[in-house]
């Protein structure tokens, strides 16, 4: 005879009964508890067994001193219990009304909200049970970002070997990659952006800037990332060594081949550094006459919208369709996002 069933017809990859489940095998394991279900998710079923039997019906009789039913009561036939109770996981309304069960000797709410509004529309007595929670310390999520084509010579290979390193060894991570080649690698912890003029924000949010080239003239991404503090992943590309970036300083420098990726010092030790651009010349490149283009962005063009915006600066609506003078520093703002056409 089992001390305690619980019993859930379909068991899925993710949901507040799963999550019941786990946290409260997890917190009460010392007691005798058997989950039973009818479908399940594999996943989910292979983490309760850490805790707990997780058995799938299949027509047999049951013997236990207390059954827990969770939404559904479709074996409480084959279960012989001394308790039966149910466990309200929703907020009843008269749209969707409790049934009650002749053999439940017990109703058990998840919260008062719940207890109450069963108890209006039954008129029968409804025990308070709050779900148990009892997590672990959450890990660390890696954030990486890439701006950059996911072509041959930029590396596509190894941006999927990277990948897969930190794949093998179970670390969490999300990757935002900037580029117009979505899906070129298909991943779930990959989340593909459009192109954009504010990817720097994204390089200034994550641990790390990635990009696995075969070669680089100077390398952008890499100096925009250092320069506001975020360290790079690269491969041993030759232009590093002249602009002073260094592997275990700057970021982490990986052979061309991905071999002995060093994926436990990438995930625990993000380098923190002070780093300065290499100084430009172009002060003494670029003839000095003054320029007027202040004036020039003040002056105004004719535009249409393509589709009714608010927008927030001016106060104000522009309609679809309709034609405005818009000031020029405006018109490349409202440009990049596609929001107009110049007339």
């Amino acid at each position: 005879m089992y001390g305690n069933v619980l019993f859930f017809d379909n068991i899925n990859s993710i949901g507040g009964v799963e999550s019941f489940f786990f946290y409260l095998l997890k917190k009460y394991n010392k007691y005798d508890i058997t989950i039973y279900y009818i479908k399940g998710d594999e996943k989910q079923i292979k983490r309760l067994r850490e805790y707990a039997r997780v058995k799938q019906f299949s027509g047999e009789r049951i013997k236990c001193k207390k059954a827990f039913f969770n939404y559904s009561k479709q074996i409480i036939d084959y279960i012989d219990a001394k308790e039966y109770i149910e466990i309200i996981h929703y907020v009843p309304d008269e749209t969707d009304k409790p049934i009650l069960h002749p053999k439940i000797t017990k109703y058990l709410g998840v919260s008062k909200l719940v207890c109450r509004e069963f108890e209006r529309l039954t008129g029968v007595k409804c025990e308070l049970a709050y779900n148990p929670v009892e997590t672990d310390k959450p890990r660390k999520v890696l954030v990486l970002c890439s701006c950059t084509r996911l072509t041959w010579e930029k590396g596509k290979k190894r941006y999927i070997k990277l990948a897969e390193a930190f794949d093998k060894e179970e670390i969490p991570f999300i990757w935002y990659i900037f580029t117009n080649d979505t899906n070129a690698i298909e991943h779930p912890n990959i989340i593909y952006m459009k192109p954009s003029l504010h990817a720097i924000d994204y390089m200034a949010m994550a641990d790390y800037v990635v990009g696995l080239p075969d070669k680089e003239s100077f390398g952008i991404m890499n100096n925009e990332a250092l320069a506001v503090g975020t360290p790079i992943i690269c491969t041993d590309i030759e232009i590093l060594k002249e602009l002073g970036i260094e592997n275990g300083v700057h970021g982490y420098i990986l052979d061309m081949d991905m071999q002995n990726i060093p994926v436990w010092d990438i995930y625990n030790n993000i380098p923190k550094f002070k780093y300065n651009p290499p100084k430009d010349t172009w002060d003494k490149l670029l003839d000095h006459t003054r320029s007027k283009y202040e004036k020039e962005k003040k002056q105004k063009q004719k535009v249409v919208f393509k589709r009714s915006i608010y927008y927030i600066p001016h106060k104000k609506e522009y309609k679809r369709g309709e034609e405005y003078m818009l000031e020029n520093k405006v018109i490349d703002e409202l440009l990049e996002y596609g929001d107009i056409e110049l007339r």
